[in-house]
């Protein structure tokens, strides 16, 4: 019996470990990578390297088999002592790759510990050395920002093409003068005849900021000025300026700075002077609106609990571009690296006699890395500089900083510039101080009645996010708006070739000027109308009533430990119970002295005995068995303390296993849904989103598709949302609703029945309809665009998705404490095992009753059938604890009442069915009766011992010698 439990034991080990294997395959490996920020700094930063880590977790086209984590610590500005601490930390950790700060001094510190750790160090700052410095200084650190040698070249190539002569430098420190060494370098090939010449100054600030040296430069005759600062001051450098006559008509200023399209300049426009400037990132490209719009929607919610947070106002500085491409240059890196390697993160220590040994191949991979960023391509050299790099060249027109060239390191300058008129010279603002017709229809939480006890009129009935949307638009580009309602309720369709209905409809033929509601952006809209970009993206998803809690399970009260824990708590249980068996035949100590000295030494821990011992103390109700020799107590109290802390770690998960419901989920995706037959679903009838289906190659959407027009069509496709909204709600599960995402998230704000099951079957967004060949087009783009990027549209969304009209209300309900009462269902498993245990113990019983009755039956000479009436018989009297025996051959039975209360039988009497003391049993223990007599190994036999039981009354002389001896004393025979 216990090799066979030692074979399904070890089965079971065996199918566990090769469990583990499988999911260890399947799931990814964890890495972690850190970023050091400097205290203070931009809160965006920690946002974009983030962000990067979740999106290349997202897409595992990017890293596939490998999970980035991300760690980030935070050093005072340009403390080298903690800059080691916080390294040392991180690699003790085991990170892979650190992402340097800003602050000079802590990065240099930093990258000399990660070279000598062969660990990648990537930097996103200014680098104020030249090529070969950072080529000797570390084959293991790699910097995204744009190479200064090649930047400055840049500088020279504008300067050139505009024909610049008497240049004025103004630069913030010497080491940004490194940025402007190739327009240094150009002064030693001037000729003699040339008229190239720089007059340089430094931006020294005092008492006055620095408007003494721009009064210098405002005296002087120089009006070409390179203005080499950072963001930081440029704002303040600029407005000085504008004090003491420097921003005027005739002065051209080149910034240095690429992050001058972040800095407001609408109050330098008026004035006639050029700006120049140059921008690595491009925001117009679709990447990089998405990674503003979620930095922008991140600070933002951060902003609802900390209030000192400025959210960004449009444009993406480079920093927060570079530290979001870094993170996916490394990733690809580290794809390539773990498809021809098995890379592991290890803990590394500071002392530096360790070193990370895939750094070094990693390293490699990363200098032949190349891809388009948010800051345009990103290729390193040999020495893990970026001098392969595209600008963007820009210059202050009247709508802003407007592209009008390029330069690349291939090409170099290229200009295309496009003129703008200027406000008073030229055209009008096509929009401005104008009166439009915005037509739309009334559905929550776009457009609403206002609620209210007045009588209200105009745009002042109407509330909603439409409403606020056309109210933000009207402010930026300066016109006014009437708003009215569709007249017939429809978004717009074409009934026939160029006649359009619903909202569409009156925006063809001239009632409305712009339509802004929840109206999709299709195909066949697009062809006949004008669309904004998306002021809101969504797809269709599934409408369906919430997860309800899974019926409590029968057997619940195994949850709490996994079946591992139960397969090696019986392991132990086993190996225990015959450990405590042989320990037990070990001792001398454990082998009790009989009380006469012809009985034989017992024990109490047989086989049995041990295993009802250890059962006993586990389930915490011991038993009648003595420890007595010393190893067994040590044994027992180290089997109580293992029972005491299993018992306690079930009782303790049970409680919360039993409080928590698990809820049950009948699908999850629209796989699900189209795999089953009991649920149904539909759309509404004629609608975009049946469309979509009736459109769709996927297989899943046709198999959806064919039931949705099948014999059940009139059954599942309804006339609107709401009929479906309702029918979801009353068929309690039995039915589910395609709508759009937007719509569901509104709803189940509110009703709180229902939930969004899945993801997005498609994308697509929610435009500005308008007619073609309007000029309105580009200007509502723009101004969307600008609501988008400061975040006004993800506020409103809050507002009125969250807050407005019982916004809010499901979080609320659901937000109760408390502990809900255990129900029968839920314990229902543990009476069911106790019924189970008295059944079985019946059939022992009857078992018992039925071989013991046989035997009494053949001792007495009488039939069974006989033998088992009698029992019966005396068994269901239900009184008494004393019976009459009856000896085999004798009439002489005894006359003892039936109705006496003693608990024992007598000692000379022998029971039914052979219950006989056995001569080696004392005090009439069961153990030492059935299971206890087993023969001391120690024991050497005196002659006393072979004596039959009834010459031990003559043997009074043995007896007295024996008495009191030791029991492993061997006793001479004479």
């Amino acid at each position: 019996m216990v090799s066979s439990m030692g074979v399904l034991v070890l089965w079971g080990a065996m199918v566990l470990v090769m469990t583990s294997m499988v999911a260890g395959q399947a799931m990814p490996r964890q890495m972690t990578i850190a970023a050091i920020f400097d205290e203070g700094g931009d809160k965006k930063h920690e946002l974009a390297f983030r962000h990067a880590v979740q999106s290349i977790n997202r897409n595992r086209d990017i890293l596939s088999g490998v999970e980035l984590t991300a760690e980030i610590v935070y050093i005072p500005e340009g403390n080298t002592y903690q800059a080691e601490r916080k390294t040392c930390y991180l690699l003790e950790k085991g990170v892979v790759a650190i992402f340097g700060p800003l602050s000079k001094p802590s990065s240099e510190h930093i990258k000399s510990i990660t070279d000598s750790m062969e660990i990648p160090y990537i930097e996103t700052r200014w680098n104020y050395r030249s090529q070969n410095v950072i080529g000797k200084a570390g084959d293991y650190a790699f910097n995204l920002h744009p190479d200064i040698t090649t930047l400055s070249r840049a500088y020279l190539d504008l300067m050139e093409a505009y024909e610049w002569k008497t240049i004025t430098i103004l630069y913030q420190d010497n080491d940004s003068m490194m940025t402007l060494k190739e327009i240094l370098d150009h002064t030693s090939t001037v000729g003699p005849m040339d008229e190239f010449r720089l007059v340089i100054k430094q931006l020294e600030h005092n008492e006055n900021g620095y408007r003494d040296v721009l009064k210098e430069i405002y005296f002087s005759d120089s009006n070409l000025i390179v203005l080499d600062c950072e963001k930081s001051i440029l704002d303040e450098v600029l407005k000085q300026a504008q004090q003491v006559g420097l921003i005027s008509q005739g002065y051209y200023f080149l910034l240095t700075s690429l992050d001058a399209h972040t800095v407001n300049l609408e109050d330098y426009k008026y004035g006639g002077t050029n700006f120049t400037a140059f921008r690595l990132i491009d925001v117009d490209k679709p990447e990089v609106q998405n990674v503003i719009y979620s930095i922008v929607e991140s600070m933002i919610d951060t902003e609802l609990r900390m209030a000192n947070i400025n959210v960004p106002e449009g444009n993406l500085d480079t920093t927060t571009a570079l530290i979001y491409d870094s993170v996916h240059a490394f990733a690809l890196a580290l794809n390539e690296l773990t498809a021809v390697q098995q890379v592991r993160q290890r803990p590394l220590d500071c002392s530096g006699q360790t070193a990370w040994v895939h750094g070094n191949s990693l390293v490699n991979y990363m200098k032949m890395v190349e891809f388009i960023g948010l800051s345009g391509p990103i290729k390193f050299d040999a020495s893990g500089l970026r001098t392969q790099y595209a600008m963007d060249l820009m210059e202050l027109q009247m709508g802003g900083l407007t592209k009008v060239g390029t330069w690349n390191t291939l090409d170099r300058l290229g200009l295309a510039r496009v003129e703008e008129e200027s406000a008073d010279g030229g055209a009008p603002h096509p929009m401005a101080n104008k009166t439009f017709v915005i037509c739309g229809v009334l559905n929550p939480p776009y457009t609403m009645y206002v609620e209210s006890f007045e009588k209200l009129s105009g745009n002042g009935r109407y509330e909603g996010f439409a409403m606020d949307l056309a109210n933000e638009l009207s402010l930026i580009l300066g016109f006014n708006f009437t708003f009215k309602l569709v007249d017939d309720g429809k978004y717009g369709s074409e009934t026939s070739p160029g006649n359009w209905n619903g909202m569409l409809g009156e925006v063809h033929e001239g009632i409305a000027d712009f339509v802004i509601a929840d109206i999709s952006i299709t195909s066949s809209r697009a062809g006949a109308f004008a669309f904004t970009i998306p002021w809101l993206n969504l797809g269709i998803s599934i409408l369906y009533v919430q997860p309800r809690p899974a019926a409590p399970s029968l057997i619940a009260f195994l949850d709490p430990f996994t079946t591992d824990v139960y397969i090696y708590t019986m392991l132990v249980f086993v190996m225990t119970s015959l450990c405590l068996y042989v320990l037990a035949r070990f001792s001398p100590n454990q082998w009790e002295e009989p009380p006469d000295p012809g009985d034989e030494f017992t024990n109490c821990f047989t086989m049995l005995g041990s295993f009802w011992f250890t059962l006993g103390a586990f389930l915490g109700q011991g038993s009648d068995l003595t420890c007595i020799s010393i190893n067994i107590r040590f044994a027992a109290c180290f089997w109580f303390f293992f029972a005491l802390i299993m018992i306690a770690s079930y009782t303790a998960n049970l409680a919360a296993f039993l409080t928590v419901e698990t809820l049950e989920r009948p699908i999850e995706s629209v796989e699900d849904l189209a795999n089953q037959n009991e649920i149904w679903y539909g759309a509404v009838v004629g609608g975009s989103t049946a469309g979509f289906f009736k459109k769709s190659e996927n297989d899943v959407y046709m198999r959806l598709n064919e039931f949705m027009s099948g014999v059940h069509n009139s059954e599942v496709m309804l006339n609107s949302n709401m009929e479906g909204v309702e029918k979801v709600e009353e068929s309690d599960g039995k039915y589910a609703f395609f709508m759009e995402s937007a719509s569901i998230q509104y709803l189940v704000e509110r009703r709180c029945k229902l939930s969004q099951v899945g993801g997005l079957l498609d994308s697509k967004g929610y435009g500005i309809a308008t007619q073609k060949g309007t000029p309105y087009k580009d200007l509502l783009d723009n101004a969307i665009l600008k609501l988008l990027e400061g975040g006004t549209l993800h506020k409103l969304r809050t507002k009125w998705w969250k807050q407005k009209r019982g916004g809010g209300a499901c979080l609320s309900a659901g937000g109760g404490g408390g502990v809900s009462p255990l129900g029968l269902s839920s314990v229902l498993g543990v009476f069911l095992v106790t019924m189970l245990g008295c059944a079985i113990a019946t059939v022992f019983a009857i078992i018992e009753f039925l071989y013991g009755t046989s035997q009494a039956a053949k001792e007495a000479g009488v039939s069974w059938v006989e033998e088992m009436t009698c029992e019966l018989k005396f068994i269901f009297q239900c009184h008494g604890n004393t019976k009459e025996l009856r000896n085999r051959g004798s009439d002489s039975d005894s006359n003892k009442s039936g109705n006496s209360q003693s608990s024992h039988l007598s000692l000379d009497e022998s029971p039914p069915y052979s219950r006989k003391k056995s001569n080696y049993s004392r005090n009439g223990s069961i153990y030492k009766n059935n299971i206890g007599m087993v023969e001391s190994p120690y024991e050497v036999k005196s002659e006393h011992s072979h004596k039959t039981q009834n010459d031990k009354p003559d043997s009074d002389e043995g007896e007295e010698s024996s008495k009191n001896g030791n029991p492993f004393e061997t006793v001479d025979d004479d």
